[in-house]
């Protein structure tokens, strides 16, 4: 019996070993990045902090970075597309960074579908896609409490910047008992949208929402959304034209009733707006 207990304990300590070696060499070079979930999000992130010749920046969700992905290069319009999984709040980080860089900019485009801005940063890819990436000692200054109001509630958010744990794609099991009052703008992107406005003022560039493509099937959805919302957290400048901006199409055109099954097809849409 001792035999075996020593025999686990010596296999437990190489397993251990292992696992924080491999950690460790992930970090080496931020490998780790392009592994992980969230990748595209950690990509979004270094490329916001390169200096670019385009005077338009456009921030996204999936499906936008389903019609601009920010992989491709672009002299007009530098894409930082993601995902709705980083929030408001990451969104305004990207666009943070990509004027503390030296960028000048005469637009911002956030293309966004209607239902992604109901974030609340209160969702099971919160973990992975906003603690890891972005609430790091780096963007402190950049978090409000709203924010880490609502990270509180996540348990071993200080625990995520671990090499084992950051490097990984393990995330705690969390199910939020937020009772939401809103079904169109969070708190977090309340606060974040009108941050972003302020950066526009600040540095002389318009601000344009634009919205994705919207399955005709969803167009009920959006009907009941509650656009008292906007006047109720002072956004009606922002949201001017958003809803306008909506293109419904065919629900045989989404593979899963939001992303596009051949999104090329209709970039030819907002090309001109874009322009």
């Amino acid at each position: 019996m001792k035999h075996f207990v020593l025999k686990t304990f010596i296999f437990s300590l190489i397993a251990i070993g292992i696992f924080q070696a491999k950690s460790y060499l992930l970090l080496r070079n931020d490998k780790y990045t392009k592994k992980v979930l969230g990748a595209e999000v950690y990509f979004s992130i270094e490329k916001s902090k390169k200096k670019s010749k385009a005077r338009k920046v456009l921030l996204g969700d999936s499906v936008g970075k389903q019609m601009f992905d920010s992989a491709e290069e672009n002299d007009t319009v530098n894409s930082l597309t993601s995902n709705q999984a980083i929030s408001m709040a990451g969104q305004y980080v990207l666009l943070h960074n990509y004027i503390a860089a030296g960028n000048e900019i005469d637009t911002a485009y956030i293309f966004f579908t209607p239902f992604s801005f109901v974030n609340n940063l209160d969702q099971i890819f919160t973990y992975n896609y906003f603690v890891k990436p972005f609430y790091r000692d780096e963007y402190q200054p950049l978090m409000e409490p709203v924010v880490r109001q609502q990270l509180d509630k996540i348990p071993y958010v200080a625990y995520a910047q671990y090499p084992f744990i950051l490097t990984s794609n393990w995330s705690p099991e969390f199910k939020s008992k937020d009772k939401d009052e809103f079904n169109l703008i969070s708190p977090v992107s309340a606060v974040y949208l009108h941050k972003i406005s302020s950066l526009a003022r600040m540095h002389h560039f318009k601000l344009v929402l634009v919205s994705a493509p919207v399955s005709n099937q969803k167009k009920k959805e959006v009907e009941v959304l509650h656009r008292e919302e906007i006047a109720r957290n002072n956004l009606q400048d922002e949201f001017t034209g958003f809803f306008e901006s909506i293109v419904y199409l065919d629900e045989s055109n989404f593979k899963d009733g939001t992303h596009l099954k051949q999104p090329e097809k209709f970039k030819y849409l907002y090309k001109n707006l874009i322009r």
